[in-house]
Formats: C-alpha cells, structure tokens, sequence
C-alpha cells in the first residue's frame, strides 16, 4: 500500500536510487548521482527553505517524491510552484506521481494557492495533462555580453548589495514580470553558495521597487533573474540592465536568463538580447 507523508533527510537514500532513474540526464552530462550526501544537500539550506517535501513510501521504501511551494504574485495572488516529481520508473503504474501531485495541490490550497506552475520537457507532457495541468505561454531562453547592456545612470533608484545572508530575504519570495520560482532558486544557490553571486535590493524613496539575483556559472557564463514591485515598474530597465550588469565585474562573455516569453519586450526595450525559445514547457492547473 502506498503512503503519502512528509519527506524526511533519512528518506535520501531511497531517494539516490529514484534519482538514478529519473534523472539520467544528468548522467549524460557527467554530474549523475552517485551518493547520498548529493541527495541530502538539494534537501537543505536556504535552496530548500520554504519548500514543501511529500515522499511516497510502498512497503517501507521511499519511490517517490514531491517538491512545491507557495510564492506571493501581486497580480494573480499567491502562485503554487511544484518544483520536482520523481518517481521510481518501476511504480510508475501505480499512478504515484498523481498521488504525489493532489497530495501537494491540497497543501498548496490550503494556502490558498489560487494556481499551480509547473515546467516539464516535452517527453512528461503527456503525464501532466492527465492531471489537467496545460501549457500556458512560453519561456525564452536569452542572453548578451555584459558589453552590450547600456549603463542606465539614475540617482532615482538606488542599489543595495545583500551580505553574508543565511536565509532567503523576504523581498526575493515573489513573482511579477520574472517566472516562478526563478528568482528565489538563483537566490538560494548563492545563498547556499553553489554559486559565486550578490543579491541586490533596488530602491526609490527608501520603497522597495525591485530586487535581482547575478551568479557566476564558470568563466564565460553568468545568469541572472530580476524582477519589479508594482510600484518598481516604470523602472524595470535600470533594475534589469543594473542586475544583469553585474556580471561585467568578473569579465564573463555571457550573462543569460529564462523568462516568460510575455515579458520579452520589458527587456528588448533597452538592449538587444537573442533569444529563443526554450524546450521546456510551462504547464498550469487553477485549484
């Protein structure tokens, strides 16, 4: 019989053989998992700060599991975000992923989520349409050198570097003009320091009108998200152009993000950035 219930650090072992299966491409890229302290960590610390955890256990053993949480929109209200489903592709008949996925929606409900994100690769599609999650819109992969962002000077807005942080400020646990869960993630791995980065805070009269996250990939390539208040987006060129700008600092060749394809033009409103569109699919179910 399958059991649905918290996820708990001593589940990691059982959870290094789902990931082996479930996430073989990984492997493809020479970063597979290969023991369990690797599971434990993507369990802890400021990246899993907030996140909600649901394992599924059949006859004593974890195959399964969940990741989710809440995340504040001033526009559509409070966002659920699942995060990751794994599930052990020998119990995929027993329909544990959609245990999984109602179990985390009637946490996320309770919370009063009024809709859940979630982003698969083309080949699960199928899965989350059976659990009437659909597509909805696109995301865009983009990119340009440092180079090529204008220097947008301004002594309206004022930038604040964040030091020495354990937790996720309050401030990076929304989403506006940025997707879902993104700027938290890049957020939490600098926090965490998976990567090398700054967290900046924007401000206009002392009122908080944008906040951004910039982490150095390797020695060409640095990522970023940032995002706007409601009152912060008649300035979403300088916070953008000053948070993806930070990766001038470590003369990197590249500074990328992902983004609803939606909001494209707040970007190529002041720079010329490629884009394409990502492979992945942004899929939605309203609770």
């Amino acid at each position: 019989m399958v059991t649905i219930r918290q996820g708990k650090m001593k589940d990691c072992a059982d959870l290094l053989e789902v990931y082996q299966g479930t996430r073989w491409f990984y492997r493809i890229r020479e970063e597979g998992y290969t023991t369990v302290e690797q599971i434990k960590s993507e369990h802890k610390g400021a990246s899993f700060e907030r996140w909600g955890w649901l394992v599924a256990e059949d006859n004593g053993k974890v195959v399964g599991e969940i990741v989710f949480r809440a995340e504040k929109n001033p526009i559509s209200g409070r966002v659920g975000i699942i995060r990751n489903l794994d599930v052990d592709v020998r119990n995929q008949k027993l329909k544990i992923g959609t245990m999984l996925t109602r179990a985390a929606e009637d946490v996320l409900r309770n919370k009063k989520v009024v809709r859940v994100v979630a982003t698969t690769p083309p080949a699960a599609y199928n899965y989350w349409m059976k659990v009437k999650y659909f597509a909805r819109g696109h995301i865009t992969d983009i990119s340009i050198s440092p180079a090529k962002i204008p220097q947008i000077k301004t002594s309206k807005v004022k930038m604040v570097q964040q030091k020495k942080l354990t937790k996720l400020p309050p401030s990076m646990r929304f989403s506006h003009i940025a997707y879902p869960g993104s700027l938290a993630d890049l957020a939490a791995k600098v926090i965490d320091g998976f990567l090398e980065g700054k967290l900046l805070e924007f401000y206009t009269a002392n009122r908080l009108v944008g906040v951004g996250a910039v982490g150095l990939v390797d020695a060409k390539t640095a990522m970023f998200v940032a995002d706007v208040t409601k009152i912060g987006l008649s300035n979403s060129d300088i916070i953008l152009s000053k948070t993806a700008g930070y990766a001038s600092r470590w003369s990197v060749k590249k500074v990328k993000s992902t983004i609803p394809n939606d909001q494209l033009g707040v970007f190529t409103s002041f720079a010329k950035w490629s884009s394409t569109l990502s492979t992945d699919i942004p899929v939605t179910r309203l609770l």
